[in-house]
């Protein structure tokens, strides 16, 4: 007997939705099963993925433009001449202005009124996830057997990507199917808001409401569609109370109504609706119910909502939805607007580190769960837990950038939850220790500085792990507080900022602070010292560039050097461990010296800000009219003027150089590297006749290693 092969067809099909509704086509007649209504969708070309199928369909067969969202449904059907696969994604309509203007017969339908149409086979069961059919129309519809109920179920929970195993093979295969029900009741409910096209606000409360009424009928034994008859014989074989699944609905409920928090404990008591009645279900599940545990679980699971979060923060907001609470918005100084954007700045990465910290905070309050529960869900608890701390990993891998695409774990990752499922809960236990939180605190600080291609990174090099540490939290600190002033921004918030970080340094000591360089700056102040009215000069100095955009002589920009600059250098004099009064006099010369040069490479884009730093007795003794520098008019008399502050500034290099303590010579080296960087810089203004408008003089990078090499011999 021969026996012949079916062909197997790989299919991507849209579910797109406007204002609503779902697009439905009529198949053509000549066409395999004509007459019946399918999604729209057709099969994947050779090399073709499913999403560049679905777009290319879409547009040669209907003529309009759709976004390709998430993997809603993934199913084989088995024809009698061919086996299909299909793939099943959300779209949203680009342009609802264009019609669909290539196919014969199509459909805009209500999810409630799919069940009215002749629907492919292979499309039948997604219609149970989209439809909301009437009380009447739901008793005249035959309900699915339990089997087919449970093995729907499963199937979404397949389908759906996670940061965490959903009902895996951990757990002994009766359990799995009561777990993949909880799991679709809560995805079916979740996807009423959070999908695309979703409706109007009335439209999905009434979703959820009609939800929730048949929630209540499953709580008496009546399962109304494949979700609520494998959770109605799911609540009464396990004794399950409804109150867990009541609260996820007001959970998506307020997703609907609710979509900023003011403050970290709202979003704590969003997650004690949204995401903790899952942990608990899942417990009593398994048999355990008592406080203790309830609260563990609690803890681990709004840990997984906010990293859930974190991940999506750009999805969100282009959704109305910010998650991240307002009050730290206003702390780290982030607009909502920056949300939106394609890379994260460097305040919004500190405030995401910060959440990082505290849900680091909320794994560890959980972890001892992991001790209590044994057996197959305690390996799917240990690998859960896993999943979701290499969700936190995967953020602080690209430097907390979760604008430039939603991190995820990587291959990797899911071989160590698999790894971990199998391993004693205290291996987990160095994951969340205080010393992973100070790692990443300085792995920010080291980012902020690398980011801002200093050549301070390169003089960094060349110390112990400790100083270099330390030196990368002050100029951390100096940099953050230095971009208040230099970046575009409110004069009043940039005030309001300022004093923040002053108030901050003035209680470095006493408190714990949000921001990883602050808490970095306290060890490094700490550790070795560093003066607190050193770092608070750095402030009085920025906050003389939102005041003053003048200076009169060259006394009075002298004042503004030692604040921003000299301060700099003598806190820094701390960590290279020199305390003599010759070497405070050195660096606060040599800090002068690199102010001073700064001030001449960065002339003309000071004053794109209207600051003249040049002080202006000088400007009268040359000849210079202000009018005509903010004019960026070149002339022989401003040539004169920046020699003659250019020959001032060498002059200070000459003067430092003599006070370099002998002594430390070795200790010193990063400072001796600038002083040679930026006298290099300034002697290559000097050959060059000072920089012309739209120059800025730097070094290469064999340049600055060729002083490296000179600084390390000693010349």
């Amino acid at each position: 007997m021969v026996t012949q092969s079916r062909s197997s067809t790989q299919v991507a099909a849209g579910i797109i939705r406007n204002e609503g509704k779902i697009l439905i086509c009529r198949r053509p007649v000549g066409a395999h099963l004509a007459g019946k209504w399918e999604f729209p969708g057709g099969k994947l070309e050779l090399g073709e993925t499913y999403e560049e199928a679905l777009l290319r369909e879409i547009r040669e067969e209907l003529g309009i433009d759709v976004k390709v969202g998430s993997l809603r449904w993934k199913t084989r059907y088995a024809y009698p001449d061919r086996i299909v696969c299909l793939h099943f994604y959300e779209c949203s309509l680009l342009d609802s202005s264009r019609k669909v203007n290539r196919v014969a017969t199509y459909e805009w339908v209500l999810p409630g009124d799919l069940g009215r149409f002749d629907i492919l086979p292979a499309d039948e069961p997604l219609i149970e996830m989209l439809t909301e059919n009437s009380v009447a129309e739901r008793a005249k519809t035959p309900q699915p057997n339990l089997e087919d109920s449970y093995r729907a179920c499963a199937q979404m929970a397949a389908a759906h990507y996670e940061n965490f195993p959903v009902a895996s093979r951990f757990l002994p295969t009766r359990m799995r199917r009561y777990v993949a029900a909880v799991y679709a009741f809560a995805r079916c409910a979740d996807d009423f808001v959070d999908l695309p096209g979703a409706g109007t606000e009335d439209e999905c409360l009434a979703r959820l409401d009609d939800w929730e009424r048949r929630l209540e009928a499953a709580g008496d034994g009546r399962g109304e569609g494949f979700v609520f008859t494998a959770l109605a014989d799911a609540i009464h074989a396990l004794d399950l109370p409804l109150q867990p699944f009541r609260d996820l609905i007001a959970a998506f409920r307020q997703d609907v109504t609710v979509s900023r928090y003011m403050e970290y404990s709202g979003l704590l008591d969003y997650c004690r609706l949204s995401a903790n009645p899952v942990g608990r279900i899942m417990l009593m599940l398994h048999g355990v119910r008592d406080a203790e545990a309830f609260r563990a679980s609690d803890a681990i699971c709004s840990a997984l909502q906010i990293v859930n979060h974190l991940q999506d923060v750009k999805e969100d907001y282009l959704q109305g939805r910010v998650y991240l609470p307002q009050a730290d918005l206003v702390t780290f100084g982030v607009s909502e607007e920056e949300l939106g954007g394609n890379s994260a700045g460097a305040e919004l990465r500190a405030l995401v580190a910060y959440q990082i910290r505290l849900t680091r905070g909320l794994f560890a309050e959980g972890h001892p769960l992991l001790g209590r529960i044994g057996g197959a869900f305690g390996r799917e608890l240990r690998a859960v837990f896993r999943g979701g701390l290499a969700a936190l990993e995967s953020i602080e891998r690209v430097n907390h950038d979760i604008l430039g695409g939603s991190p995820r774990p990587t291959f990797g990752d899911k071989v160590a939850c698999f790894a971990a499922a199998f391993l004693p809960p205290g291996r987990l236990e160095r994951r969340i220790s205080p010393g992973v939180n100070a790692r990443a605190d300085w792995n920010y600080c080291r980012w902020y500085v690398r980011a801002s291609r200093s050549s301070f990174s390169l003089a960094f090099l060349f110390l112990s792990s400790a100083r270099r540490r330390a030196l990368s939290a002050i100029y951390g600190y100096c940099r953050a507080v230095d971009d208040i002033a230099d970046n575009p921004g409110d004069l009043a918030e940039k005030r309001r900022r300022l004093d923040d970080w002053a108030d901050s340094v003035v209680h470095l000591k006493e408190h714990s602070h949000r921001h990883p360089i602050l808490r970095e700056l306290k060890s490094a102040v700490l550790a070795y010292g560093v003066s607190i009215s050193d770092l608070l000069d750095v402030c009085n100095g920025v906050g003389m560039d939102l005041e003053q955009n003048r200076y009169q002589n060259f006394e009075e920009l002298s004042v503004y050097c030692d604040k921003v600059a000299s301060a700099v250098g003598l806190a820094c004099l701390k960590v290279f461990g020199e305390n003599s009064n010759s070497g405070l006099e050195y660096g606060r010369t040599l800090g002068r010296a690199l102010q001073l040069t700064n001030i001449l490479r960065d002339l003309w884009v000071d004053i794109a800000e209207n600051r003249i730093y040049l002080p202006l007795d000088d400007l009268r003794r040359f000849g210079v009219a202000e009018e005509t520098i903010l004019r960026r008019e070149c002339s022989e008399a401003l040539s004169s003027l920046l020699w003659f502050e250019g020959e001032r500034a060498r002059e200070l290099f000459q003067k430092a150089d003599e006070l370099l303590p002998k002594n430390n010579h070795w200790g010193l080296f990063p400072a001796r590297l600038m002083g040679r960087v930026y006298r290099k810089i300034l002697e290559n203004m000097m050959a060059a006749n000072f920089p012309k408008l739209g120059s800025r003089y730097t070094l290469s990078r064999w340049a600055k290693v060729r002083e490296v090499f000179l600084c390390l011999l000693g010349w």
